[in-house]
């Protein structure tokens, strides 16, 4: 393969990965986003659509992964979240002396997919509701205040700790302010004393795919905070570039 071969397949796997990026978005956006020139990018696209790897909608002109290629790209993902996520867990008890995490949505509820506790009590598989569990803020990182009303439609919010969330309208408070800060704080919602730091982990497509969360005493966890939530965000952050996110 010679190096103008490498560097042209260099370029269309970059358009590829912008487009499939967040939302659909039109080879002008995705040339603007890279900083390059909108009629090479735009050819690029034309390719790959022929290629049957993006798809165009014909309203409004936006391309987004084929269903066929975003399959494959989720199950390929999901493969190297499980790989990946045992030494992102490690260094996260290492950094703070906590059990660690990595949780997702199923159904109301937060299950753990795989953790690494110290004790050696396993979590694993267990339910707990979103709204006061250690990484519901994190899983909900991007909900409107319309998507969470339709997440806790019909959800009684039984106070399971002293500081848990009494509605909606409490939760959304909670999570803006973990939007600000970068990471969630949860103290005394899931049950008394109980402490937690949570980030969101994305994957190629920008999608949430899981939370990476902290757990233990308030008493030795709560005074570490700031420092906590630095190490939390940046783990989860690498988990999710190890996923194909680009910001």
């Amino acid at each position: 393969m010679t190096g103008g071969t490498v560097k042209s397949l260099g370029r269309g796997l970059n358009v590829l990965f912008a487009a499939a990026a967040g939302e659909p978005s039109t080879s002008t956006q995705i040339a603007d986003r890279l900083g390059r020139n909108r009629v090479q990018v735009s050819r690029s696209l034309q390719s790959l659509e022929v290629a049957g790897l993006l798809t165009r909608d014909p309203d409004t002109r936006a391309y987004s992964l084929s269903w066929r290629l975003r399959t494959q790209a989720t199950r390929a993902a999901k493969v190297r979240l499980l790989v990946e996520g045992p030494a992102i867990l490690r260094e996260a008890v290492e950094a703070t002396g906590a059990s660690a995490f990595l949780a997702e949505v199923r159904g109301d509820g937060s299950v753990a997919l795989l953790e690494d506790v110290p004790s050696g009590l396993s979590w694993v598989g267990r339910s707990y509701p979103l709204y006061c569990d250690d990484a519901g803020q994190a899983l909900l990182w991007d909900c409107t205040r319309e998507e969470l009303e339709s997440v806790f439609a019909g959800t009684e919010f039984i106070p399971y700790g002293p500081a848990a969330p009494s509605g909606v309208a409490e939760f959304e408070e909670r999570l803006v302010a973990a939007r600000e800060r970068g990471y969630a704080v949860v103290d005394g919602e899931s049950e008394p004393g109980v402490f937690a730091v949570a980030a969101p982990v994305r994957d190629f497509s920008g999608r949430i795919v899981c939370a990476l969360h902290t757990e233990g005493p308030s008493a030795i966890l709560a005074p570490l905070v700031e420092r906590h939530g630095q190490v939390i965000k940046g783990l989860a952050d690498r988990l999710s570039a190890l996923l194909g996110w680009r910001h």
